[in-house]
């Protein structure tokens, strides 16, 4: 209606001054206003769009550079952990294979963890798990193909012989569910004390200097044959991840 009031005015009336009727003026008013409101919502809506594409941009920028972050973080930690493993290795007389622990169960009927090595990685059953630093983590329990199954130190079947760094001292390790570890056969006469560091012998398979574990609890009875001494295992304060195996056979 206003299009065809514009045009009358413009072709017929050449111009000259026309009254038109109040309400249709007011009605072209409020449609301009209308017009104008909805070319403003409109521009609005082009903005918001705008906006919410920048934002899913900068996600997409900020999400790259986590992964590049992540990316460089391993590196940074398997480059570190190939520099402890290398000093270790150095110590040791046995071939080592790198593998990661990616499952660990402490159940009532039993402590293990999966080592994402096996068969085709030339694992044996009793190939012996540390860590880089050269705590004993434990051994190969069964072999599969791609991986296995490692016997935790803490399991009630795991032994080891042990003795204490200042003392001596030596006994047999053995692990337990709930306290970690025993050092079984220590008789009352031989010192030992808490705080004290213990490492493996090396008079059974495993090799000898392996950090095994701090004394916890020495208790004296002069009833009894042996003390009583419990052991909190160094793998409790590791973070299982990266580890070394030891091939033994």
């Amino acid at each position: 209606m206003v299009v065809g009031i514009v045009f009358l005015n413009k072709l017929f009336l050449k111009d000259r001054f026309v009254v038109y009727p109040k309400y249709l003026m007011k009605f072209s008013a409020n449609l301009f206003d209308k017009s104008e409101s909805f070319r403003y919502f409109s521009q609005k809506i082009i903005r918001i769009n705008s906006v919410a594409d920048e934002n899913e941009r900068l996600k997409q920028e900020n999400r790259i550079v986590l992964s590049l972050k992540a990316k460089i973080d391993g590196l940074e930690k398997e480059n570190d952990f190939l520099r402890r493993a290398v000093r270790v290795s150095e110590k040791l007389d046995h071939q080592i294979i790198y593998g990661g622990i990616y499952n660990i169960n402490l159940s009532p009927l039993g402590h293990n963890a999966l080592v994402n090595k096996g068969i085709a990685d030339n694992v044996s059953d009793g190939d012996i798990v540390i860590t880089a630093e050269g705590i004993l983590i434990g051994k190969i329990q069964k072999t599969m193909q791609s991986f296995s199954r490692i016997l935790l130190i803490s399991d009630t079947e795991f032994r080891v012989t042990a003795k204490t760094l200042d003392s001596g001292t030596s006994g047999i390790l053995r692990g337990d569910f709930t306290e970690g570890a025993y050092l079984d056969f220590v008789v009352q006469a031989d010192t030992i004390k808490e705080g004290d560091i213990l490492v493996s012998t090396g008079n059974d398979m495993f090799p000898g200097g392996l950090i095994l574990g701090v004394v916890d609890y020495v208790e004296t009875n002069e009833s009894q044959i042996f003390k009583k001494v419990k052991i909190h295992p160094s793998i409790k304060d590791v973070q299982l991840s990266k580890v070394l195996i030891l091939k033994i056979k």
